[in-house]
């Protein structure tokens, strides 16, 4: 959900508005975006489980990160930005060797 003229985002999940369906600010109606709406996201997804099981039956688990130290394929988990980002910046600077941006 959106507030369209400031650019506010809200969600079901998380930043919910205090009143459903309205911005927190001014109180105004919040839009729901095209591609927001539970039919187009549940599409989104088994496209994306289409094109990424190839890959994860060619890899297996003898190039997973959790079974293999020489590992091709990392696996990162969680269902928050906050929770994944550290791990992959973890992986990046320890194990890819890439340093940090000043």
């Amino acid at each position: 959900w959106v507030h369209l003229p400031s650019g506010r985002t809200y969600s079901t999940n998380y930043n919910i508005p205090k009143v459903p369906g309205f911005d927190d600010v001014t109180g105004e109606k919040l839009s729901q975006r095209d591609d927001d709406k539970p039919e187009i996201v549940k599409k989104r997804l088994e496209n994306y489980d289409l094109m990424a099981q190839p890959l994860l039956d060619f890899y297996g688990n003898e190039y997973r990160s959790d079974s293999n130290q020489n590992c091709i394929v990392k696996v990162f988990s969680g269902t928050e930005s906050d929770v994944i980002y550290p791990q992959i910046k973890r992986f990046m600077i320890q194990d890819m060797k890439l340093a940090p941006k000043q």
